[in-house]
């Protein structure tokens, strides 16, 4: 069959962001690798079976052989020995260990723990075959037990087999109608209007303040659990802070880059907390066998690309180089054993990574690879590229891109979300609904594979414009009067009604509502503020909710994908250079024009009398004008920077101007 990469497979975008791929027509079940992987099974899989039928029908047909049978039924399905032996507890005991070792399986990469319970099931199968019973006389055997055995078997793999047939085929029947959508869709334009902070954006500004500067470097604020799937994860919680600030920085202060940029070193650096990263060494273990606990040179793709994308936004927003330098990132291990990396040695040990999975993603837990984590690893390589110059993205991108289609696309355009590197299985583990995704990363493929990041827009707009346009009805002064339901969040240990307005606002950022996002932004945090400050949080939410609702409200003009693409850019304009940082919050510092600059302040407790500005850039000898609020000149020395003194004692919105255009 043709992959999408293949003409005929493009339709004209009438939008006018290019061509929209279309769907495989006659899509595979299955790609080359994962073909592979499930055939070495499969293989596997035939040949115990079938030594475990010479078992039960020609060995175990004589007359003691009892131990064969029991054996060769275990080998048939699990515990299936046990069954036979009149051990129906035991047999039960085996299928709750077989659930258990599922979930060890996916949860802690413990591979082993299937064919274990399996095996000793099948020993004690073999020990009891002439052994004691406990429901039964001495020696009992249960011949209905053969049929009922290779039933379940048969059925097992059946019941599978045919749920995932089911499913390709459903999804196949939708290619040509998605397909005819995709010709004609139009994409709506991405909104990039600048916001103005307001006062939610100020206490959430703090917040982040107070999370970076905190005594010891500490990570107060956010919520600690287990550190492997449960939602508390230290690792994301700090990439998500470090997004966010970073948004911050290049949206509404790129013409005061001082504090923030201080503050995004100290979160950036919080990653080489050993809380953080130390849950690697478990993983690594049980799924490698591997004792080495350096999060960055084996797979671990969920900390080392995530890192590394963390480390483009810095350097996208601040033009900070603090984490170039070797040994800038520096993890110390509970023995004293250091593992130093930097901003290029993190790409590289991913590009390394992904040359060496024959798969063509690497795992996050070992044998496992998701989408997610694999396309935050191509950010990784993409946005270091764009600040570096080297060439690393475009080295991998068409294996990479092989990858995604031919081993993890689905017929109706979505991607499965894991995938084993042994076996080649995917299955829904019940971290996003149905277990696929249209896109994924922090920027949707918009930076790494724009047609595929345009052609998932146009069908994740096909489901999200209806709803849309019903909640676009009922804004009403910049307001939307609803009092959503709150849902579980990820952790499952609390709820938020944060999370719902986090759902609309990226979903009118989706479909280009910028009037709906605005008014989802004012009334979520109307309804959800609690007054809180840091430790606590000043919306009802957990730390992942957080560090989402922060981003989704600060991600214009520039997201987080165009902070990738562009790399950084100076600012144009007057920079404030200084100010009292500890007395004053500066919640916008831009230019409007290149010639002026736009000033929101206020006080961090109380009144501050002399608050000290310090301005650069500025026209040599040039004569400026201080509005708003207050009414104050200053001419620019040579070396083009200037110096005034005012009084803050409320939220204040000021603008620098050239003396000639402010009059």
């Amino acid at each position: 069959m043709s992959t999408i990469a293949e003409a005929p497979d493009r339709a004209v975008d009438p939008g006018g962001g290019g061509e929209l791929l279309l769907l495989p027509e006659q899509p595979r079940r299955l790609g080359p690798e994962s073909r592979r992987l499930l055939g070495r099974l499969a293989i596997v899989v035939l040949a115990l079976q079938a030594i475990g039928a010479w078992l039960v029908f020609v060995v175990g047909s004589g007359v003691d052989g009892h131990a064969a049978r029991a054996a060769g039924l275990s080998i048939a399905f699990p515990g299936g020995g046990l069954l036979y032996d009149a051990s129906p507890v035991l047999f039960l005991l085996t299928l709750v260990g077989l659930v258990i070792a599922l979930v060890l399986w996916w949860g802690v990469s413990a591979h082993f723990a299937i064919p274990l319970v399996w095996i000793v099931a099948g020993a004690v199968a073999v020990v009891l075959a002439d052994g004691p019973r406990l429901l039964a006389d001495h020696g009992t055997q249960w011949g209905w037990a053969i049929p009922v055995v290779y039933a379940l078997a048969v059925g097992s793999v059946a019941f599978a087999v045919s749920r995932v047939e089911r499913r390709f085929r459903r999804k196949r029947a939708l290619v040509p109608g998605l397909n005819d959508y995709l010709r004609s869709a139009v994409l709506p334009e991405r909104v990039s209007t600048p916001r103005v902070a307001d006062d939610m954006d100020a206490e959430l500004l703090r917040w982040c303040y107070s999370f970076a500067f905190q005594p010891d470097d500490g990570v107060t604020g956010l919520d600690w659990g287990e550190q492997f799937h449960g939602g508390t994860q230290l690792r994301y919680q700090v990439n998500s802070v470090s997004w966010a600030m970073s948004l911050y920085a290049a949206n509404f202060l790129p013409n005061a880059p001082g504090q923030i940029t201080r503050a995004l070193t100290k979160v950036v650096d919080k990653h080489t907390d050993l809380r953080v990263w130390g849950y690697w060494h478990t993983l690594n273990l049980i799924g490698n066998f591997d004792p080495n606990p350096d999060p960055i040179r084996r797979d671990n793709i969920m900390f080392s690309a995530f890192l590394g994308d963390v480390l483009n936004t810095f350097e996208a927003s601040t033009g900070s180089d603090a984490f170039d330098a070797p040994g800038s990132l520096t993890f110390v291990w509970k023995d004293g054993r250091t593992f130093e990396y930097d901003h290029h040695s993190i790409a590289a040990a991913v590009r390394a990574n992904f040359d060496k999975s024959r798969l063509g993603f690497f795992p996050c837990e070992p044998g496992w690879s998701f989408t997610v984590c694999n396309v935050m690893g191509a950010q990784a390589l993409r946005g270091h590229d764009a600040a570096h110059g080297s060439d690393d993205w475009d080295e991998v991108r068409d294996r990479w891109r092989r990858t995604l289609d031919d081993e993890y696309l689905t017929p109706d355009g979505s991607y499965a979300h894991i995938r084993s590197n042994h076996v080649g299985l995917s299955w829904d583990t019940g971290e996003v609904p149905g277990g696929h995704y249209f896109a994924n990363g922090t920027h949707r493929f918009t930076d790494i594979l724009p047609a595929h990041a345009r052609r998932a827009k146009a069908l994740d707009v096909k489901g999200a414009a209806p709803k849309m346009a019903v909640l676009s009805g009922m804004v009403r002064d910049g307001r939307i009067d609803l009092d959503l339901p709150a849902e579980p969040e990820r952790h499952r240990t609390r709820t938020s009604k944060l999370l719902p307005w986090i759902k609309i606002i990226g979903g009118a950022r989706l479909v280009g509502d910028a009037a709906l996002a605005d008014a989802a932004i004012a009334s979520s945090a109307e309804k959800c503020a609690t007054g809180a400050r840091w430790p606590e949080r000043p919306v009802d939410a957990g730390a992942a909710g957080l560090g989402s609702y922060m981003i989704v409200r600060w991600s214009t003009p520039l997201d987080l994908a165009a902070l990738n693409l562009r790399g950084y850019e100076p600012p144009v304009g007057p920079v404030l250079t200084d100010t009292a940082w500890d007395d004053v919050l500066v919640t916008e510092a831009r230019s409007p024009d290149g010639h002026s600059l736009a000033l929101a302040l206020r006080p961090v407790d109380a009144t501050v009398d002399e608050v000290p500005l310090a301005f650069s850039a500025l026209v040599p000898g040039g004569s400026y004008r201080l509005s708003g609020g207050i009414d104050a000149t200053v001419v620019a020395g040579d070396d083009g920077t200037a110096k005034l003194t005012i009084s803050v004692s409320a939220p204040m919105r000021l603008m620098l101007s050239p003396a000639e255009v402010a009059s």
